[in-house]
């Protein structure tokens, strides 16, 4: 989301450089796709030169692909972007677009061709039989007056350009650009139905908008020699160009979806704060000295092209999360709540708790995820679920002991109820007990929050509450928590077993075992979705992109976003995946997962299983007392494992999945359907 890039407030417009025009940048998304994070610094560039310079930045909406226009995705990416003046739609303005093709036209700058689709392709078989690049030959370009169209054919329209010599711009950020015009042929600019192709809609709105400077990706650079020849045919004064480099993976290549989230809005979804975000991605490519921290006011301040490097810069996730937890400690208590809640809405019920304890929590989040998670000590329902660890302090008779003689001793306690005047009723109670202060922190920090680690026991009890703290620990007492087990490991194969498999690389996985279990055999983890878009080939599919602990989120394909509202499927939303599915083609989209739901018989009604809060995302579910390794990733055929899975694979009465009558567990507890019971899941 630009939203989460940007605020931007409108500004007086004012000169740029040798040109008296004053200055006015523009981003211009086509919403055929979630913003990637390289369009949401290209927006922050624009916008930070404009204020800089004291002009305006507009926003564009490049809509004219109706097959690939995606509405939800032009909603999210656009709906937090304050700008100046109206949005433009370029849909909106075929006419104009068709006005100045056919001025051109009038004026013999640009003709009508009638070339065929399968003439075209000949051309271009000729070509490559010449190892030649293809260029439109202008087969139409100099027709006579006396010249008769063939019949049925509508025609395109195409520019006439220069023949000779070369076109070139001093670019803002490359420096000198040339390109010779034999290279640039007599492209298209309207197409057969009368609709503008992107070059002409670009030119004409740029002009239009009064755009000074267009500052865009690296990757239009090849663009702008044509887009050149269409302001000189209309008489234009063409704008500045700035072409800032790509953005990097670690690994040096072009950043993509196996490296990461690459959605602006994927960002917000995973709790990193709009000024790190801003923050981060003015570094990239742009510096000021040797400053890594900054706020927007001193960017706008400090922002110019020059400053620009030529070079590719790389997106390092760890440098993004550490800047975050900066931020994150700087941020106001009250906004913190806002935008934690707007992610989690879950967290309204306790907003009084969380803004009590948000210095205890700040410290202990780098997003607003780890922020949510700090937090569990707060949000948490009774009875707690204790960690593994920390029931070892809870569940033995002495522990229990300690635990009832604490609940004793605060009950009786009618003092005030903060840090400061509790800390000496407890170590009253240990000195009185003869216990070491540790002998009775530890049985309470498992009983109050069912974790090993926490903020200090004393802002715990305060935060939580007389009450709360009395009733937990009553709960502990009574033995009422469940107590969070992992998943059931398989034995470590002998030593010399290992070393021989060490030393494979990219060998056959061992065969599963022949008396595993079939569930075992499939690799069911916790994933988070982190992004959603509809099929672009078909009605009634959508992808997803699923983040399931692995070096690279998995991409899925199926119907299931139909049965939801776009809030209720989206970003941030926990699914279970079978993740070893040999993935499968779904209308040309290569799907590698199955995401697991409940269903009645004729899949009127459908329901994502539902992961209980806690459960960590690539964490691989289980069944008590079922053992075994999956089998190879992305190597499991539908109808070999999954025809014995399937039939036993139901929600129980109480909704509850299970297989074979067995709860399927996360380390949090069972997964269950919202609504269904003794339903199939598949």
């Amino acid at each position: 989301l630009v939203l989460t890039l940007i605020t931007i407030v409108s500004g007086i417009m004012a000169a740029s450089g040798a040109s008296s025009r004053p200055v006015v940048t523009r981003f211009a998304p086509s919403p055929t796709g979630y913003l990637h994070i390289g369009g949401g610094r290209t927006a922050l560039f624009s916008y930070l030169y404009a204020r800089h310079h004291g002009g305006k930045f507009r926003l564009r909406i490049e809509d004219t692909d109706a097959e690939r226009h995606d509405e939800d995705a032009e909603g999210d990416g656009m709906a937090w972007l304050e700008h100046d003046g109206e949005i433009v739609r370029q849909s909106q303005r075929k006419a104009r677009h068709q006005e100045v093709a056919n001025k051109l036209i009038a004026e013999g700058k640009a003709y009508k061709c009638y070339c065929s689709k399968e003439e075209l392709e000949a051309m271009r078989a000729e070509a490559d039989a010449k190892k030649e690049p293809f260029r439109y030959p202008g087969t139409y370009r100099n027709v006579g007056p006396d010249f008769v169209p063939p019949a049925g054919v509508e025609p395109v329209v195409r520019i006439k350009t220069d023949e000779e010599g070369s076109t070139k711009w001093d670019d803002k950020v490359q420096g000198t650009i040339e390109f010779p015009n034999k290279d640039v042929d007599d492209f298209i600019i309207l197409r057969a139905d009368g609709s503008p192709t992107y070059l002409l809609a670009v030119v004409v709105d740029d002009h239009d908008m009064e755009i000074s400077d267009v500052i865009r990706g690296s990757d239009h650079i090849s663009n702008t020699p044509r887009q050149l020849q269409i302001y000189k045919a209309c008489g234009w004064e063409p704008p500045f160009f700035g072409h800032i480099p790509l953005i990097h993976g670690m690994d040096g290549q072009k950043l993509s979806k196996r490296h990461g989230a690459t959605g602006v809005e994927q960002y917000e979804a995973l709790g990193y704060l709009p000024e790190a975000m801003r923050n981060y991605l003015a570094r990239l490519s742009w510096s000021h000295g040797n400053d890594e921290i900054f706020s927007t006011e001193q960017a706008i301040e400090w922002f110019d092209l020059a400053q620009c490097s030529k070079s590719a810069s790389c997106f390092d996730f760890d440098k993004l999360k550490d800047l975050n937890a900066h931020y994150v400690k700087e941020c106001d208590n009250d906004r913190l709540y806002n935008l934690a809640s707007k992610i989690f809405p879950e967290l309204a019920p306790f907003e009084a708790k969380l803004k009590q304890a948000v210095e205890m929590l700040k410290p202990r989040a780098k997003t607003l995820v780890e922020y949510k998670e700090a937090a569990e000590f707060i949000t948490g329902k009774r009875p707690l679920t204790l960690e593994a660890a920390a029931a070892k302090n809870v569940v033995n008779d002495k522990a229990k002991q300690v635990i009832a003689d604490v609940k004793e001793a605060l009950a009786a306690y009618d003092g005030p109820w903060d840090a400061e005047s509790l800390e000496p009723v407890i170590t009253k109670f240990a000195e009185a007990k003869g216990l070491k202060l540790g002998q009775v922190a530890q049985p309470l920090r498992g009983a109050l929050t069912g974790s090993t680690a926490s903020p200090g026991i004393y802002e715990v009890m305060w935060v939580v509450g007389k009450e709360d703290v009395l009733g937990r620990l009553d709960d502990a007492i009574q033995g009422l928590n469940v107590v969070k087990e992992p998943p059931a490991k398989a034995a470590a194969p002998p030593k010399e077993e290992k070393k021989k498999e060490e030393k494979k690389k990219g060998g056959a996985p061992a065969a599963a075992a022949a008396d595993q279990p079939e569930f075992t055999k499939l690799d069911i983890k916790i994933g988070l979705l982190t992004k959603t878009w509809h099929h672009p080939d078909s009605d009634k599919l959508w992808c997803e992109e699923i983040d399931v602990g692995e070096e690279n989120p998995r991409q899925v394909c199926s119907g299931l976003r139909a049965h939801y509202e776009a809030d209720k499927f989206c970003a941030g939303r926990k699914v279970v995946v079978v993740c070893n599915l040999k993935p499968a083609k779904m209308a040309g989209f290569e799907s590698a997962g199955m995401v697991l739901c409940a269903a009645n018989e004729d899949h009127s009604k459908v329901e994502l299983l539902e992961v209980p809060e806690g459960a960590k995302v690539g964490e691989r579910v289980y069944i008590e007392g079922l053992s075994g390794e999956p089998l190879a990733p992305n190597q499991v055929a539908k109808k070999s494992v999954l025809k014995y899975v399937l039939p036993d694979l139901k929600t129980d009465g109480s909704c509850v999945a299970c297989w074979q009558g067995k709860p399927i567990l996360t380390s949090a507890g069972p997964i269950k359907s919202l609504t269904m019971a003794e339903s199939p899941v598949g």
